[in-house]
């Protein structure tokens, strides 16, 4: 998709070479449609394509040699919808059938994938998530918060104190997740109700004569020996026992939990207290930190010594992380210095097809961190996409900072 629309754009910049650039940008907007059919997340890039499209086209001299100043503007306004038409004609093409069969299925449109994956009518917890959005700012916090969720007991230690903004509001989170953890029907399933009273004395007399009718006969060995087995296996259930009532509800292996649409609502007040309370934090500050987390994560995901360099000393020294972890933090950083270089000799050289790959690289980055950014699972996994946009960057500074070295050499 990014090495057709590199190409469409530099067609499109050549003289006499119209229909050329038509068939590109038709061959560039199946390719988007297509990785959207796979990751809907990938319509970031369609965006950005589409963008640049826009403003190269608008901002480029004319083929034709126009007298009028009005000319040369409507003529590249239409170059340019023409150019956006066929691109997001392709592009729609390709979702079509896809669209159609939701809606034949559904009874929905629904041109892409539902952010949760959702079936029509599904729950989804929208207020919980919405409430962890008021507060998370680092990855750490999404297993235990956000994939924990309706497959183990949430705990409130698992939250930082930044998750609340008074006592008031902590408590009524902590009595939420009580409800959470504790279903009420899973309580009363295991409620068995007293069915049998105190017995009568004639019951009692009952009893009497019938075990003075029926004594009891000499036990031999054999029944003494299962008779001792029994009351040992009956002293290890009844230590097991005591050891389960010591492990917390919250903390036992399979304890059922649930996150009703009334503990969801819970949750949807309370985070709308807190944007009300605060709107710039949710809006502004909590992106921000998000995307400083995004991408300047360790991204050491999927290998042996996964993990996070700060705090060092939560460092597992078993699996080397005290050398790997500062080891791919600081090849992150050293990606962004020759990216923004790469960035800067791209602006330094005035020219227009510089600058508009300079603006396709720049929106392919910054859409995708920005829209990742707003989200309640701030996952560096998916920012790994803008690391070859880095490298191309970084290849332009090492080539153009090399060739200065050596025409000072000279000099």
């Amino acid at each position: 998709m990014c090495l057709t629309a590199t190409l469409a754009l530099r067609v499109t910049a050549q003289r006499n070479a119209r229909r050329n650039a038509t068939w590109l940008w038709a061959v560039t907007g199946l390719i988007a449609g297509l990785a959207v059919l796979f990751r809907p997340d990938s319509g970031l890039f369609a965006l950005a394509i589409g963008i640049t499209l826009v403003t190269s086209t608008l901002l480029r001299s004319n083929e034709l040699t126009l007298d009028r100043k009005r000319e040369e503007v409507l003529y590249r306004s239409a170059r340019a919808s023409y150019l956006g038409a066929v691109f997001s004609l392709a592009f729609c093409l390709v979702l079509t059938p896809w669209t159609i069969r939701n809606y034949r299925t559904f009874h929905l449109f629904q041109p892409l994938a539902p952010a949760h994956a959702e079936m029509p009518g599904e729950f989804v917890p929208r207020g919980y998530l919405k409430w962890v959005r008021t507060w998370i700012d680092d990855g750490r916090y999404i297993g235990p918060a956000i994939w924990a969720m309706e497959t183990s007991p949430i705990k409130l230690t698992d939250f930082p104190d930044r998750a609340f903004d008074s006592a008031d509001e902590k408590r009524r989170v902590a009595s939420l997740l009580e409800k959470y953890n504790q279903p009420a029907e899973e309580q009363q399933l295991f409620t068995e109700p007293d069915s049998q009273g105190e017995p009568t004395p004639s019951d009692q007399t009952d009893q009497e004569t019938t075990e003075s009718a029926n004594p009891k006969e000499e036990s031999s060995p054999a029944d003494e020996t299962d008779e001792t087995d029994k009351t040992d296996e009956d002293n290890e259930s009844d230590t097991a026992d005591e050891e389960d009532e010591k492990t917390p509800a919250d903390q036992a292996a399979n304890q059922p939990v649930e996150m009703t649409p009334e503990i969801d609502a819970g949750f949807a007040q309370i985070a709308q207290e807190r944007v009300a309370r605060r709107p710039l934090r949710y809006y502004v500050w909590l992106p921000l930190k998000r995307a400083r987390s995004l991408w300047f994560d360790t991204h050491s995901q999927y290998y042996p010594f996964e993990g996070d360099l700060l705090p060092l000393s939560d460092l597992d020294y078993d699996i080397h992380q005290q050398y790997w972890l500062p080891l791919f933090a600081g090849l992150t950083f050293i990606y962004s210095l020759l990216g923004i270089a790469g960035g800067w000799f791209l602006w330094q050289t005035r020219e227009l097809v510089g600058r508009q790959w300079l603006l396709l690289a720049s929106l392919m980055i910054f859409l995708r961190l920005g829209f990742f950014a707003t989200l309640e699972n701030p996952e560096p996994r998916y920012v790994v996409e803008i690391f070859p946009f880095l490298c191309i960057l970084g290849g332009i500074a090492i080539v153009r900072i090399g060739s200065l070295l050596k025409n000072r050499r000279r000099a």
